[in-house]
């Protein structure tokens, strides 16, 4: 028996079996389309012929180098894919995303790491900064369009007047068929530049407007929890919906209206200048004098009825509110009339503010038009003598006396354009104000991840001298209070009307700023973000608002996701067996039937009793580990408040919960009661005009 074979020539002794005939290799036929195309390359025909004797033989093939030997590939191959392996995709490798689920702290950074390589984006300022913003940009491009749909018009009037001229002097068509195709073009292209303007502006615009609507919102629901007590609920409306509103007109009709002046009246001038000097002087006078003067008397004639405008918009959308909200009372109490006459009076210091402004922006418009005629007549004084000396063209004539037509159309806009600004810039004042006001309980620079408990369940509560201050007020709703509330443990706070028990539930929410110490998890609260609290902390206020739309809606505003069996256990929770159960047999005997109720605006289609209730389910579907429950007896007899709180009971079981209450609980709902007492007034508050201003908020 032969040894094995060793070293490169081990696998010339698989070949020793006889050689199988390889299959007859069938050339495939060229389609018509592949005559161009190059053959692959093949061995010339008598290597083929040895390398197939070679094979009928069985003789082995010339060894190959060692693989040592043979240069490594530039680019290697992958591994190959296995066959349970779904074939992958070829795709650009990207970075991970930070997850938005991760809380705040450490663990989680603001951004990542740069890539290898990769350029530096952040903002430097100026041009840079400028043309990264997409809105600019757009606004840019909006102006550049408007520019050039004013210079097609400008230049269709020109070309037209050239070719009426022209063509009364009857020379061969070929003469006229550039001056022909460039009104065509000029004509097309001044509706296409200009319906192209008015998409790009108005989509920067609305972007720019949405933007502002949601950091005026944002700021908004920063205040709103500890009172907004300089602006009405009207006047705040006014400011969210008209003055945002207001602020798009300073870029849509303020400053691209101006950009497309200023190019217009810059090219009519050149072109006049080229014609006729003289006439290219006086166009640039008169254009200088409209652009100025005009809108300078429409913003200053108006100065008064814009400011006023904004003020009394407010003033007529809070009585209009104010009316509606209350159109029972007033009709009971036979004051509609009143109301009525109120609001009409404030109408018409609206109507009279508005035909201020209508009159100066007239005003503007006259004394641009006063220019436009000194300018034509200017062309026409100055081209009719050069016509007659033989140093113009008469033909260009027409030329000189249309163009500034073309030229004043967009200067003739400045004024309501100054006017607009003027109001923009009003509006924008009045959103400043809401913007730059202090944060009631600003969050720290740099919260901690909220964990007070960081072995799960309800965390452990301490408060210590805590003395808490309404935004306005000038002393303290809550002084010296101290608690301690166990994880898990149930506490009832009672008191009378006016010791601090709602500001006890605001301040437990994040909402106040206050004196000593309130820690969650033996951490101050103050060192965590407002948003991550109120993931733990849950309130059900007592004048919780119910909003118009149906029952199932109204509960999800707590949990979006909850499904129709957990809407109904939440309203079980709350008392509301009964009161469903009667809503669904009117609805056929269906859940859902039932949850579709609609409840009126302000919840006016249920009872006072059944809004809290509501909003108690609303608080219980929730979910939070600290619920902080204001006065859930509210509007309820003896019995049905008893009933509720039992069930209540039952579904805080293991949860911390904070009743606010005034009157005692029935046994069994809470662990322990406390006490809470008003403040003592001071000696400078012995007067009872003093202790009515400064009644304190509860």
């Amino acid at each position: 028996m032969a040894a094995p074979a060793t070293g490169p020539h081990r696998r010339h002794r698989r070949r020793e079996r006889p050689p199988r005939r390889p299959a007859r290799r069938v050339r495939p036929r060229r389609r018509q389309g592949d005559r161009g195309r190059p053959r692959p390359r093949r061995a010339p025909p008598r290597r083929r012929e040895r390398r197939r004797a070679l094979r009928r033989r069985g003789r082995p093939r010339r060894p190959r180098p060692a693989p040592a030997a043979r240069r490594p590939p530039r680019h290697p191959r992958p591994p190959p894919r296995r066959a349970d392996r779904a074939p992958r995709r070829r795709h650009r490798a990207r970075r991970p995303r930070i997850p938005r689920a991760l809380p705040r702290g450490p663990d989680r950074p603001d951004r990542l790491p740069p890539r290898r390589g990769a350029r530096d984006r952040r903002p430097r300022g100026g041009l840079v900064t400028t043309w990264r913003n997409p809105i600019a940009l757009r606004l840019g491009l909006g102006a550049v369009l408007g520019a050039l749909a004013q210079l097609s018009a400008l230049g269709l009037l020109a070309v037209s007047a050239y070719l009426v001229s022209r063509a009364w002097e009857q020379p061969p068509i070929l003469y006229l068929m550039v001056a022909i195709t460039s009104v065509r073009a000029l004509g097309i292209g001044r509706g296409v530049l200009r319906y192209a303007e008015r998409l790009v502006s108005h989509d920067a615009a609305f972007r720019g407007l949405e933007r502002l609507r949601i950091a005026v919102w944002r700021k908004l629901v920063r205040l709103a929890p500890a009172g907004v007590p300089v602006w009405r609920s009207g006047d705040l409306q006014a400011r969210l919906v008209d003055d945002v509103d207001g602020t798009g007109d300073r870029w849509l009709r303020g400053t691209l209206p101006l950009a497309s002046a200023i190019a217009t009246a810059a090219v009519a001038v050149v072109l006049q200048t080229a014609i006729l000097p003289a006439a290219g002087a006086v166009l640039a006078a008169a254009l200088a004098a409209a652009g100025l003067a005009g809108p300078a008397l429409a913003s200053w004639s108006s100065r008064y009825a814009v400011r006023a405008t904004a003020a009394e918009r407010g003033d007529l959308t809070e009585h209009v509110r104010a009316c509606l909200h209350g159109r029972e009372e007033l009709v009971a109490a036979g004051t509609d009339a009143v109301a009525l006459a109120r609001a009409l009076d404030v109408d018409e210091r609206l109507r009279r503010a508005h035909a201020r402004i209508a009159w100066s922006a007239g005003l503007g418009q006259a004394a641009g038009l006063l220019a436009l005629a000194a300018a034509v007549t200017g062309a026409l004084w100055t081209g009719i003598p050069a016509v007659a000396a033989g140093t113009l063209d008469g033909v260009l004539l027409a030329v000189l006396a249309l163009v500034p037509l073309a030229a004043f159309e967009p200067v003739l806009a400045l004024p309501a354009a100054a006017q607009h600004t003027a109001a923009a810039k009003t509006s924008g004042r009045r959103l400043l104000e809401i913007t730059q006001t202090p944060d009631p309980r600003p969050d720290p620079v740099e919260p901690m991840e909220f964990e007070p408990n960081p072995l799960g369940g309800p965390p452990y509560i301490e408060i210590k001298r805590l003395s808490v201050t309404w935004p306005g007020a000038d002393r303290p709703a809550l002084s010296g209070f101290d608690l301690k509330i166990q994880p898990g443990e149930r506490v009832a706070v009672m008191g009378p009307s006016g010791s601090g028990k709602s500001t006890l539930a605001a301040a437990l929410m994040g909402f106040l700023p206050y004196e000593g110490s309130l820690r969650f998890g033996g951490v101050e609260l103050a060192e965590y973000d407002g948003d991550d609290v109120r993931r733990t902390v849950g309130l059900c206020s007592q004048d919780a608002h119910v909003f118009d739309t149906t029952l199932a809606e109204n509960l999800r505003l707590a949990r979006t996701g909850a499904t129709d069996d957990e809407l109904v256990r939440a309203l079980r929770w709350a008392g509301l067996r009964d009161w469903f159960d009667g809503l669904a047999g009117a609805s056929g005997g269906s859940v859902a039937g039932g949850l579709r109720t609609r409840l009126g605006e302000h919840g006016r289609a249920v009872s006072g009793g059944e809004r809290g209730r509501i909003a108690l389910a609303r608080c219980l579907l929730a979910d939070r580990e600290v619920l902080v429950l204001d006065e859930p007896d509210a509007h309820l007899d003896a019995a049905t408040a008893e009933r509720v709180l039992r069930t209540a009971a039952a579904a805080l079981e293991g949860k911390t919960a904070i009743i606010i209450t005034h009157r005692p609980l029935p046994d069994g709902v809470v662990d322990r009661t406390v006490r809470l007492e008003p403040p003592v007034p001071t000696p400078r508050d012995a007067p009872l005009s003093s202790l009515l201003d400064l009644a304190p908020r509860g």
